[in-house]
C-alpha cells in the first residue's frame, strides 16, 4: 500500500497566507500531498489588529473561495480572533454545499476520524480553559476552548470500536512528562518542561504512531518512545512539536509525513524499533495515583502558571494568582476589566493605589497563555473598594480602566441580532438575490417557495424546498408560505408515490448569527417501503446514541395547525423535526449549550436510504455538468405533480 502524504503545521494564529503559500510551495515541488493537519491556534489571538491579516477576516477568503487551499485542511484550535464569525461561515458553507470549503474543515472538540484512510485522533482546547469562557460570557457553541472529561472518553469509547491502532494524535497541548528519558539537551533552549497530565494519560491509551501537538512556540522532535504491548507486540510514538507559523525566529513550523495506515502494515513492520528508541516516558495508567477527572481537574495555580510560560517569548508578565495568606473577600474588592496585557502586578497596585492599600491582585490567563484583560482587586476596607470604582474610566497604559465593586453583576455584549424573518440577507446561499446562489439547482418555484436538488445528494431524488424570502424556519414562515410549503409537501409525496417510494423529511433550525443567518431548508427524500415501516423506530435508536430524545407533534396530516403545533413544541428556539411516511412527526428542541450532532438528519436519511456512506454530503459532490443532469433528470420525474404547472 502507499504511503499517505502528509504535511503537518503547528499555530497557525490567522496567518492563513503564510502557511498556504508555504504549503503550495511544498506541494508543487513534492506533492501532490494528501491533507494538511493543523494543531495549536489555527486563528489569530484574541486582541490581534484586524488590519495585520491575522484576524478571522482572511479565513473567510478561503471558505467563500476567493483565496484557493492547495490542500485539504483539517484543524483544531478553533478559538480566538474572529474564530466565532468564520466558525458559522465555514458551518454555513458546508452546510450549503460551497465549491470551496470542502477544502478547509474543523474537527471538532475530539474524536477518531479517518482521513485518507489514516486513523486520526484529536483533541482539542484546554484542560483549565473553562473558567475565562464562562467569565467573559462567550458562546462556545461546536467550538472547543476547554476539554472535558466527556471529550476524552469520546476518542476512549471510539477506540474500542476499531481494530486499527491510531497513525496520528492531534492535541493543543504538549503531554506532561514527554522529555521524561531523552539525553540531556534534547529539550530546545527555554522550552517549558511541563504539559498536560490528561493529554500524558490519554497519549498512554491511544499508543499513537505520531503525536502532534502546538501552543509551546517551538520545534520539537523528541527520540521515540516504546508504547505498552497489548499482546500482538508494541510499536513507537514520534511526539512532534511544531511552532507557530511565521514565527521571528525562523523555527520549523512544517512537517512532511509520508506514513502508510498502520491497518495496511504487517505486524513486523509496524512494531519496528529505530535505534534511538526509548522507554515510554509516562507511567502506565494503573499505576498513577491521579484519575482522569483529577488530571482535569489539576491545579488550579500550576496550570495557570504553564500556560503563562508556554507564551513566554511574547514578552508578558506573569499571572496574578492570589497573594499568600490572603483571604478572599468580595465586599473589599472590585472588578477591573480593559486591563492591558503588558500591566504587571505593580502597575496594576500603583494605579489603584490612590484609592487605598492594595492586598490582593488576582488575574489569571486565558487558554492560549494570555493574560486575560480583566481580574480582581483587593483592598483592606470596604471604603477604598468604593473609592476605586471612580477611577472607572482613566486610562492604564493608554487604555480606559473599567472598574465594577466585585459583588456587582457584570454584565455581558449582547449577541448581533439574527436577520430579521422575510429580508434578504447578504452571504445567505439560500437567498435567491444572492449573486453567488446556485441557481443552476432550482427545479420549481412557487410564488413563496422553491425546490432546489441538494448539492451533496443521499440520492439523486434528493431535494430541499426553502421559502423564496429569508426565513430562519417552518415554525417562523408566514402561515401563506407555510401553505405552499405543505403544497409542495404533498406534490412530492405524489411524485415519489409513482416510484414506488415514499417521503421523509428533516429540518434543522440552529441559530447561526453571522453568517447571514439560517435560512429554513426542509430535506426530503424518497426511500422504500420496508425503510418506511419502521422509520420511526430509526429515528428514535439513532437519537438515543446522541442521548436525546423526541417528542411526538401532530404534523400536517392531521389537519389545521399543523404549523401552530410546531410553534407550540418549540417557540422561539432551535430545534429538529423529522416528518415520517406516516405523517407523524418527531421533534427535538435542542437546548441552549447542547451540542446536538449538526450531520444527524443526514444520518438518519442515508441509513433510511440504505446508504449509510453517503451521510457525509461531502463525498456525494458531482460536477457543474453532473449536478445539471440531475437536475433536469428530477424535472422530468416531478412535471406533472409539480404545483406551478396545475
Amino acid at each position: 500500500m502507499a504511503p499517505r502524504k502528509v504535511l503537518l503545521a503547528g499555530d497557525v494564529d490567522g496567518k492563513l497566507s503564510a502557511l498556504f503559500k508555504r504549503v503550495a510551495a511544498v506541494n508543487k515541488a513534492n506533492g501532490p500531498f494528501d491533507l494538511l493537519l493543523c494543531t495549536g491556534a489555527f486563528f489569530a489571538p484574541e486582541g490581534s489588529d484586524a488590519n495585520s491579516g491575522e484576524a478571522g477576516d482572511e479565513v473567510l477568503e478561503y471558505i467563500t473561495g476567493s483565496k484557493p487551499v492547495p490542500v485539504p485542511t483539517y484543524f483544531i484550535g478553533a478559538t480566538g480572533q474572529g474564530a466565532d464569525r468564520a466558525m458559522e461561515a465555514l458551518e454555513m458553507a458546508h452546510s450549503a454545499g460551497s465549491d470551496s470549503a470542502p477544502q478547509l474543515h474543523y474537527l471538532g472538540c475530539s474524536g477518531l476520524k479517518n482521513l485518507k484512510g489514516l486513523n486520526v485522533a484529536f483533541l482539542d482546547g484546554s484542560s483549565r480553559g473553562q473558567a475565562s469562557a464562562e467569565h467573559e460570557g462567550l458562546d462556545q457553541g461546536t467550538t472547543c476552548t476547554a476539554h472535558t472529561q466527556e471529550d476524552v472518553q469520546v476518542i476512549l469509547t471510539a477506540l474500542q470500536q476499531t481494530t486499527a491502532d491510531v497513525d496520528i494524535l492531534l492535541t493543543r497541548e504538549w503531554p506532561a512528562g514527554i522529555a521524561r528519558g531523552t539525553p540531556p539537551g534534547s529539550l530546545p533552549q527555554g522550552c517549558p518542561t511541563s504539559g498536560s497530565e490528561t493529554v500524558a494519560r490519554l497519549a498512554v491509551e491511544v499508543r499513537p504512531r505520531y503525536h502532534v501537538a502546538g501552543t509551546h512556540g517551538f520545534h520539537y522532535d523528541r527520540p521515540p518512545y516504546l508504547n505498552k504491548d497489548l499482546g500482538a507486540g508494541a510499536h513507537v510514538t514520534r511526539f512532534i512539536a511544531l511552532a507557530a507559523v511565521g514565527n521571528p525566529k525562523k523555527l520549523k513550523f512544517l512537517h512532511a509525513l509520508g506514513l502508510v495506515p498502520a491497518a495496511d502494515m504487517d505486524q513486523a513492520s509496524l512494531c519496528a524499533q529505530p535505534p534511538n528508541t526509548t522507554p515510554t516516558p509516562y507511567e502506565d495508567p494503573a499505576s498513577r495515583k491521579r484519575t482522569f477527572d483529577e488530571a482535569m481537574a489539576g491545579d488550579a495555580d500550576g496550570e495557570q502558571s504553564w500556560r503563562w510560560q508556554q507564551k513566554g517569548g511574547r514578552n508578558q508578565p506573569p499571572p496574578s494568582l492570589g497573594r499568600p495568606g490572603v483571604v478572599k473577600d468580595e465586599e473589599c474588592s472590585v472588578y477591573a476589566s480593559n486591563l492591558p496585557w503588558r500591566a504587571t502586578e505593580q502597575d496594576i497596585e500603583t494605579f489603584f493605589a490612590v484609592a487605598g492599600h492594595v492586598v490582593d491582585i488576582r488575574r489569571k490567563c486565558n487558554k492560549d497563555g494570555q493574560l486575560q484583560g480583566f481580574g480582581f482587586v483587593q483592598f483592606d476596607s470596604p471604603e477604598a473598594a468604593r473609592r476605586a470604582c471612580s477611577l472607572s474610566g482613566r486610562d492604564l497604559q493608554g487604555r480606559p480602566i473599567n472598574v465594577l465593586p466585585a459583588l456587582e453583576p457584570r454584565s455581558r455584549p449582547s449577541p448581533p441580532p439574527l436577520p430579521q424573518d422575510g429580508k434578504p440577507v447578504e452571504g445567505c446561499w439560500f437567498c435567491l438575490s444572492n449573486p453567488h446562489a446556485d441557481v443552476h439547482l432550482v427545479a420549481s418555484i412557487g410564488e413563496e417557495c422553491y425546490l432546489a436538488c441538494d448539492k451533496g445528494p443521499i440520492c439523486p431524488e434528493h431535494v430541499l424546498l426553502l421559502p423564496v424570502e429569508h426565513h430562519r424556519s417552518s415554525a417562523a414562515v408566514s402561515p401563506s408560505v407555510y401553505t405552499e410549503m405543505q403544497k409542495y409537501l404533498a406534490a412530492l409525496r405524489a411524485c415519489f408515490a409513482a416510484q414506488g417510494k415514499q417521503l421523509f423529511t428533516f429540518e434543522r433550525f440552529m441559530t447561526f448569527r453571522k453568517s447571514g443567518g439560517n435560512h429554513c431548508q426542509i430535506n426530503a427524500v424518497p426511500i422504500e417501503a420496508a425503510a418506511a415501516k419502521g422509520a420511526g423506530e430509526t429515528l428514535e435508536r439513532m437519537a438515543a446514541k446522541h442521548d436525546f430524545s423526541l417528542e411526538s407533534v401532530p404534523g400536517p396530516s392531521s389537519g389545521e395547525g399543523s404549523q401552530e403545533a410546531l410553534q407550540s413544541a418549540v417557540g422561539d428556539g432551535e430545534f429538529f423535526c423529522a416528518s415520517l411516511p406516516d405523517g407523524s412527526r418527531l421533534v427535538h428542541v435542542i437546548k441552549r449549550g447542547e451540542r446536538h450532532p449538526l450531520a444527524f438528519g443526514r444520518d438518519v436519511a442515508a441509513t433510511l436510504v440504505g446508504v449509510p456512506d453517503r451521510a457525509d454530503w461531502k463525498v456525494c459532490q458531482g460536477t457543474r455538468e453532473e449536478e445539471e443532469q440531475r437536475v433536469e433528470h428530477f424535472k422530468q420525474l416531478f412535471a406533472k405533480f409539480d404545483i406551478m404547472q396545475e
